[in-house]
């Protein structure tokens, strides 16, 4: 599109691995662009994550994390504050369950590239003596271990390298008026005017796009993470089952199918653990309303133990909590919003956001400074669904 008359080319809503990755790569190709995140950056799912990078098991979602394992690798290589292992660590999906990973096998036929591989108890102990011995496992080549707001915060630097303005403390709201995006309206009364308008706030992109609530394809899946001081973890990512059996669409509820006998004590969760940096992160809830993180980590641990006896030893460092934004088909709204002119949304990722966020942004980026050339498949595109009644100001 052409930039002309505004203060500022794309005004970004969300500081988030989306967000950021949006802003750099946008002052990259000589666009202004102001980002306002109303915490600080990576404050939501995007700094409190498990710490992985990992394969998504959607076909439609697997080239949107290539890329983003290829613009990693390359931030790595450019940036001495930013360590990406160019190899994946593997990941042992475990279960004390055999038959059931067995059958659960044959789900990776379509991707020869995973070399899905399935493990006895014995050849689990033997790759991972500190597992319990009891454990089948399918192993995986996937999974990336990164310090879990890494990321973010090496892309908002980027962004900022490349003279993007960063305001963080500053919630932003998209202005609208006779069917074009003005801008954005900051806490305080502040107004920056914009050619676009991107909305990428995860789990809180339906209430900037239609306060009345009328529009919710995304809704928030809470979970909860502990941090662990430990003198030694596995190697391999670690994960009770598939992450995708919890990325449930929102229309069909939260949860891995355990969560109607889910209780304050025992809340819906799988077990999964990642280290990176010399800490352990293990994890995590699939909640609908907000939980005390506080509260759940020990139970979370005990959980764990499980899988991991060791972890009755561990020293728990601290525990965070995030909505991920949940969609209602278990993929995220990329690219332009229907019926105005100027607005653009990326949200809706799920656990995939850290995994998939960086080429989401760059398809939407696309599409913000070449809508002719731009490409987003239909199974991805924000106009898949019906377009929210975003609030006008009046003239």
């Amino acid at each position: 599109m052409a930039f002309h008359r505004a203060s500022t080319d794309v005004a970004i809503i969300g500081g988030g691995i989306v967000g950021t990755a949006a802003a750099a790569l946008l002052a990259e190709r000589g666009c202004r662009v102001t980002l306002v995140e109303r915490d600080f950056m990576g404050a939501g799912a995007s700094g409190r994550n498990l710490g992985v990078v990992q394969h998504p098991f959607d076909p439609v979602l697997e080239p949107l994390y290539h890329e983003t394992v290829a613009i990693y690798v390359e931030m790595s290589r450019t940036s001495g504050a930013f360590a990406f292992p160019p190899e994946p660590t593997g990941l042992l999906m475990v279960s004390p369950e055999g038959p059931a990973l067995a059958l659960a096998l044959a789900g990776f036929a379509d991707t020869p590239h995973l070399e899905a591989t399935l493990l006895e108890p014995d050849a689990v102990h033997a790759l991972e003596p500190m597992l319990a011995d009891d454990l089948w496992a399918i192993r995986l080549a996937t999974g990336h271990p990164i310090p879990p707001q890494a990321a973010t915060q090496a892309m908002a630097e980027r962004a900022a390298s490349a003279r993007a303005v960063l305001l963080t403390g500053r919630a932003g709201v998209p202005v609208v008026r006779a069917g074009r995006v003005e801008g954005i309206d900051l806490d305080g009364g502040e107004h920056i005017s914009a050619d676009a308008v991107l909305v990428a706030a995860g789990p809180w992109t339906p209430f900037l796009l239609d306060p009345a609530g009328r529009w919710q394809p995304i809704v928030a899946t809470w979970g909860v993470t502990a941090q662990l001081e430990m003198p030694q973890s596995p190697s391999h990512v670690v994960e009770e089952a598939r992450v995708d059996s919890v990325n449930r669409p929102a229309a069909a509820g939260n949860g891995d199918g355990r969560a109607a006998a889910a209780t304050k004590d025992s809340p819906a969760s799988l077990f999964s653990l990642a280290g990176a940096a010399g800490a352990a992160v293990i994890g995590s809830t699939f909640l609908a309303s907000e939980p005390d993180h506080r509260r759940l980590t020990p139970v979370l641990v005990k959980r764990g133990v499980r899988f991991l006896p060791s972890l009755a030893q561990a020293h728990v460092t601290g525990s965070r909590v995030c909505a991920r934004p949940q969609s209602i088909d278990g993929r995220p709204f990329l690219g332009p919003i229907a019926g105005i002119d100027g607005l653009f949304v990326a949200a809706g990722h799920g656990p995939w956001g850290i995994s998939t966020g960086p080429a989401s942004a760059r398809l939407v980026v696309d599409a913000i400074t070449d809508a002719a050339s731009a490409v987003i498949a239909a199974e991805l595109a924000a106009v898949r669904i019906p377009a929210p009644r975003v609030r006008e100001v009046r003239a």
